[in-house]
């Protein structure tokens, strides 16, 4: 017994089907589900005219579009509100915009060129008059298909001339060239095609940024540990640290895990000073209780309590004991290390 192979759901809007005064009121109904526009120009209103021809793939949606020139805009509240956790990708066949994603990304899309967005982060667009191919694309499933997230990619243009874009136009397509003789059955299977391409031409720029992270993140945490080494006796919390470097609470900790986590590694080298100090016959003059409160321990029991924890002596021992800093440093300081080592396996 043969089967009969469903057609995918498709639908088409146009705004030649209502009056010329309505056309972008239509429109801004009809597009508002996922972005807000507004005219270019007033003069824009006269002559207004789109287009979409929408094509659902089961877990893709997938839309050619047609449009006047006009403004396009996603902020932080828009997002927050309708809850769309998607990227999209536009292929801007002609036409092209000029805008920002995020609050200080601009950029600029010129007619060929491939455009990828994450649509819970903010975005603005002015557009020319413009064809575009349009790929909506869960973020289970983008993730799924880049073997990370790819909400790093937001903004991010794929060049034509790049032997990547040239890949990914002719598959996008072929996609919609095929789409009317693409039945239900084997809707899955061409998305698993598509998003398997997306990740392969994007790849390379995810790697390119996590790669440029990495080096920007070692670079940052070795200026905040140089910082944290010459002012160990000042108040050296995530607010102060934050607030002299310019970054995140979240960087400083993402840093700062592989030892231990940034509290951790400040009161690891609060201790070690101190068993300097207190090796050091130098330093004799100085009580126990005033070496902790200059490395900024909050009190004498504070102190001993951490140190004994640390070391296995309480800081009179160590003074007592005459152990020498070097002895130490050989010994004991690399099991520290070693622990800080174990911890961010």
């Amino acid at each position: 017994m043969s089967t009969v192979n469903r057609s995918l759901p498709s639908t088409v809007f146009r705004t030649s089907q209502v009056a010329a005064e309505d056309r972008f009121e239509a429109w801004r109904e009809s597009i508002s589900v996922i972005f807000d526009v507004s005219p270019s120009t007033r003069s824009t209103l006269n002559d207004f005219q789109a287009s979409v021809h929408a094509t659902h793939l089961g877990q893709l949606l997938v839309g050619e579009i047609h449009f006047s020139a006009q403004q396009f805009a996603r902020s932080k509240a828009r997002a927050a509100r309708d809850g769309l956790n998607h990227y999209i990708v536009q292929w801007y066949r002609e036409g092209g915009f000029v805008g920002q994603h995020d609050s200080d990304g601009d950029m600029q899309v010129r007619a060929g060129e491939i455009v990828f967005f994450d649509m819970t982060r903010p975005l603005r667009t002015v557009a020319a008059p413009s064809r575009v191919m349009s790929l909506i694309v869960p973020r289970a499933l983008c993730d799924e298909a880049f073997g990370a997230s790819a909400e790093t990619l937001h903004g991010t243009v794929l060049h034509s001339g790049d032997v990547l874009h040239g890949l990914l136009a002719d598959h996008l397509d072929s996609l919609h060239r095929r789409l009317p003789s693409i039945s239900v059955e084997k809707g899955g299977d061409v998305v698993h095609a598509t998003t398997r391409m997306l990740a392969a031409c994007f790849r390379h720029v995810q790697l390119a940024r996590t790669q440029a992270r990495q080096e920007i993140g070692a670079v940052t945490r070795e200026r905040i540990e140089q910082h944290i080494g010459t002012n160990l006796g000042a108040p050296l919390t995530p607010e102060s640290l934050c607030r002299t470097f310019g970054i995140s609470r979240s960087l400083l900790y993402r840093l700062f895990e592989p030892l231990g986590g940034v509290a951790h590694y400040v009161q690891q080298r609060r201790l070690l000073r101190a068993f300097h100090s207190l090796a050091n016959p130098a330093n004799q003059r100085l009580r126990v209780a005033e070496i902790g409160t200059r490395l900024g321990f909050s009190s004498e029991a504070h102190f001993s309590r951490a140190f004994r924890a640390t070391f296995g002596l309480s800081p009179r021992d160590v003074r007592a004991s005459g152990m020498s800093a070097r002895a130490f440093d050989a010994a004991d300081a690399s099991s520290i290390e070693y622990a800080d080592w174990l911890r961010g396996l």
